[in-house]
């Protein structure tokens, strides 16, 4: 093989890595859309001032601390896997926290924020934003605000995991999908 094949094959290697990256992205949030084990968390209120950013609702879910046997020795910023079970109201709980992807049980990778040395706050990484159109970002996220005040609290999100990926199904306020209650609630 000369020089120039050499090098077109080098190329069409690099071009086909490039296009498969975005490409298996993709593919696996759709699978997780479409197979994934759905889970319904509460969500709580978010700092209004901080509260929009682009065309997305900002979301900040629970539970967001975990009772650990072991909560000391958890640093800011430590990678862990929140095993996911379903409470007798139907939210979303965490079992428990391990440092390793468990097998066969629906976990979420999350980061831990501090400890007090019986529980550790966690951040769920990637289900902090629910995006929408431009045109129905600014109501959602208005009623969304209202709607999620301490007193209220009516509003959850449902995320799909299929092994430790979650992909954000929907926002909903007072159990109804947003794009629903919005419709429901224009003009009012």
């Amino acid at each position: 093989m000369n020089k120039r094949n050499l090098l077109l094959l080098g190329f069409a290697m690099v071009v086909v890595v490039q296009l498969a990256v975005p490409a298996w992205m993709i593919i696996e949030r759709e699978l997780t859309l479409r197979e994934g084990q759905v889970f319904k968390f509460k969500t709580k209120p978010v700092d209004p001032a901080d509260a929009f950013r682009g065309r997305y609702v900002m979301l900040s879910l629970e539970p967001d601390t975990v009772t650990v046997p072991d909560g000391g020795v958890w640093r800011y910023g430590q990678k862990a896997f929140a095993v996911l079970g379903t409470g007798t109201n139907g939210f979303a709980i965490v079992k428990r926290l391990e440092r390793t992807r468990p097998a066969g049980e629906p976990a979420l990778q999350v980061s831990a924020n501090w400890s007090d040395g019986k529980s550790v706050h966690i951040n769920w990484q990637g289900l902090d934003r629910f995006y929408m159109t431009e045109d129905k970002a600014p109501a959602a996220e208005t009623a969304y605000r209202e709607h999620n005040r301490r007193t209220s609290q009516d509003c959850s999100i449902t995320v799909r995991v299929r092994g430790s990926v979650g992909v954000i199904e929907n926002l909903y306020i007072e159990d109804q999908p947003i794009q629903t209650w919005l419709k429901n609630h224009k003009g009012k």
